[in-house]
């Protein structure tokens, strides 16, 4: 952005370019007042004093001598009108000229600080928990709740019941082995007698019929309606 660090020394004025061009465009300073030849004689005198390097400023200043001087030319030329074809007006050119120079000034002033990265802020975090509502009063709220408890009845006493061991019919099944093993022939009755209750001996007929299953017990029955026996297959001509 185009910068002239030599003040300008005119009659009517004294700074820098930038405050020039400021006050044109604000309508602040009246450009038929002020000679562009001594504008372009100071700068190109100034432009003389600086390297090859700084080539650029003068491409500059160029572009912004040309605006001021037509903008001249319209005020003591009213009759001098600037076609739509032409773009937009000089006086919009050279706002929109100012706004880049600010923001220039800007950018330097931030760039010279140490602090050149910035980190985005976190916005404020929402209440946690429970948040009582506007129109409820946690006081009364307590009452009312204490209120409710004591009317309420104390639980009765659930009555005592005694719950019956279980028994798989895996321990059943070793029970009827281990007496085959020491008796030749057992009795269903002698099995049902040593149950403690209705599910024990439906676990025990159960057991009895997974040994048949197995090919290990044999059945038999004298008369209908008669003790069942049950003795150990040794021989599978038994089951015969």
């Amino acid at each position: 952005m185009f910068s002239m660090k030599k003040d300008l020394q005119l009659e009517q004025f004294s700074g820098p370019l930038d405050l020039l061009l400021s006050l044109i465009s604000e309508n602040q300073l009246d450009i038929s007042q002020i000679a562009i030849s001594k504008v372009t004689e100071q700068y190109l005198d100034y432009l003389s004093q600086l390297d090859e390097s700084k080539a650029e400023e003068l491409a500059d200043f160029l572009v912004v001598a040309s605006k001021l001087l037509l903008m001249k030319a319209r005020k003591l030329m009213p009759q001098f009108a600037l076609a739509e074809e032409e773009g937009p007006s000089l006086e919009d050119q050279l706002r929109l000229y100012k706004l880049f120079v600010d923001a220039s000034r800007k950018i330097n002033s931030l760039w010279d600080q140490p602090q050149r990265g910035f980190f985005r802020v976190e916005p404020p975090r929402k209440a946690e928990g429970f948040v009582w509502p506007e129109n409820v009063d946690p006081q009364a709220m307590k009452e009312t709740f204490l209120h409710l408890l004591s009317r309420l009845k104390p639980p009765k006493d659930l009555p005592q019941a005694y719950i019956d061991k279980a028994i798989s019919m895996k321990e059943k099944i070793d029970t009827i082995r281990n007496l085959l093993k020491k008796r030749k022939k057992a009795y269903f009755f002698d099995v049902l007698d040593q149950a403690q209750n209705k599910t024990e001996i439906i676990v025990s007929f159960l057991a009895i019929l997974e040994l048949v299953k197995q090919r290990t017990v044999f059945l038999s029955q004298d008369s209908t309606f008669g003790d069942i026996a049950m003795e150990a297959v040794r021989d599978e001509k038994e089951l015969i």
